[in-house]
């Protein structure tokens, strides 16, 4: 297992999108040699994968990772956040473009992953698992085969539940499984993402040791239990010591992948830097413990 991190690490400077190229050369400084490529900001053109000359720009990202010595393992295409269903045809229109990119992408990059948030049956019921599966397969059909084309593999993230909201279809472990067990295809399985686990699960080893070996990739991030915050890991209440020996019981073979841009989006730019090392030497410390 190797520590690795998003390239929105560096997001975000005043009103306005760092490259992924600054932000893979500024965490590289810090230590990491392996990343997650972050596209969810293209839905709203605040990613490199927005822009006209998108491809160019990522053949020049991987040209430039490999003379850095770094590598692309998974990515995070573009999401929209609530139902696909209820949004203006002109941010599907945008959504389906980004994603397409995304994988595309992907690919370029050399990432083995990408990662997806399931969607939700909402007319039928949100509690009905054969129908959110069905769902899942219809809506994401062309993103699979576009993914195979570009030998892209699938990974789905539970998604956050909160108090204050209606359940989600994919926050369980055991949904999770369901839905990648449907599909029967070794290339499609799990990204645990630890900050929405701790807002349903007291204690996340039951949902690693029910996910197993589907489990092939992480969100790693802290949080209180209640709110989606994004912090480094020992910044809220989940238990890393109990949690990084299970890695090892499972067999998981991916990467301890940080997804903890909100602890980098509101600080001054010159001390993000000092951040990211910070960030690094608590990721070491936590592989030490698998």
């Amino acid at each position: 297992m190797r520590i690795s991190t998003q390239t929105s690490m560096f997001t975000k400077r005043g009103d306005e999108y760092i490259p992924m190229l600054e932000s893979v050369k500024r965490s590289c400084d810090a230590g990491f040699k392996v990343f997650e490529a972050g596209f969810c900001r293209a839905l709203y053109g605040q990613n490199d994968l927005f822009e006209h000359n998108w491809e160019h720009l990522m053949y020049e990202l991987r040209n430039e990772a490999e003379k850095l010595g770094v590598e692309f393992s998974q990515s995070h295409p573009v999401f929209i956040p609530g139902n696909y269903d209820d949004k203006p045809a002109e941010l599907k229109e945008i959504y389906n473009e980004m994603m397409r990119r995304s994988i595309i992408a992907s690919s370029i990059l050399g990432a083995k992953w990408a990662v997806l948030h399931p969607v939700e049956e909402r007319k039928a019921t949100c509690y009905d698992t054969e129908q959110n599966i069905k769902k899942n397969a219809e809506f994401f059909g062309w993103v699979i085969e576009l993914a195979k084309k570009h030998n892209v593999g699938i990974l789905f993230e539970n998604l956050p539940e909160r108090e204050t909201s209606k359940r989600k279809f994919g926050s369980s472990a055991e949904e999770l499984a369901a839905l990648i067990d449907s599909f029967k295809d070794p290339d499609i399985g799990a990204c645990w993402d630890f900050g929405h686990g701790n807002m349903l699960y007291e204690d996340q080893r039951i949902a690693l040791r029910t996910l197993g070996k589907r489990l092939k990739g992480t969100h790693v991030h802290d949080n209180n239990g209640k709110d989606d915050f994004h912090l480094l890991p020992f910044h809220g209440n989940i238990d890393w010591h109990s949690l990084m020996p299970v890695f090892k019981e499972i067999g998981y073979e991916g990467d301890f992948n940080f997804e903890i841009h909100k602890e980098f989006d509101n600080i001054p730019d010159n001390a993000r830097d000092e951040l990211a090392r910070v960030a690094y030497k608590i990721g070491m410390y936590c592989l030490a413990l698998a």
